[in-house]
């Protein structure tokens, strides 16, 4: 890949962000429980998407240090939005799980949310609609490919 194209698609990312923000990932932030951040939030999507896993590859999905991760699944165990197992083979090994608490919490949260996107969503003809939907599956799917690498 030469430097044009990592150009052009960094310009394609840095010009998307304000309106990204503005439009999807403020709308989230405002829904959100006072008792859930962003990264909480972040961690309960991602376990639901991918199962348990350890505090390091939890870790290493979010993109944040494993000190903060341990912050972040304690805060998420207190609320009861996530549980550590014990692998019984090796004790040292601790998965972190969701609980049914988590899963209520993320179908109320998404009701919420719907609110909030729907005025976006309205704002799209037909053809938009479907092109952004198309996007963000691709966007997703490139993304968690990235992720598992």
């Amino acid at each position: 890949m030469d430097n044009q194209e990592i150009k052009k698609i960094q310009e394609a990312i840095l010009s998307v962000l304000p309106v990204w923000y503005c439009n999807i990932e403020k709308p989230i932030k405002q829904v959100l429980d006072e008792k859930v951040s962003l990264d909480m939030y972040y961690c309960i999507k991602t376990l639901q998407c991918t199962g348990p896993l350890t505090m390091s590859e939890l870790a290493r999905y979010i993109k944040v240090p494993k000190q903060q991760m341990t912050k972040l699944v304690n805060r998420l165990v207190e609320q009861d939005f996530a549980k550590r197992i014990y692998d019984p083979s090796d004790r040292r090994i601790i998965k972190i799980e969701l609980t049914d608490s988590a899963l209520q919490y993320i179908d109320r949260f998404l009701a919420q949310d719907m609110e909030c996107y729907q005025k976006l969503v309205e704002q799209m003809d037909e053809t938009d609609r479907n092109d952004f939907f198309n996007a963000m599956n691709t966007l997703s799917r490139i993304l968690y490919n990235i992720q598992n690498k």
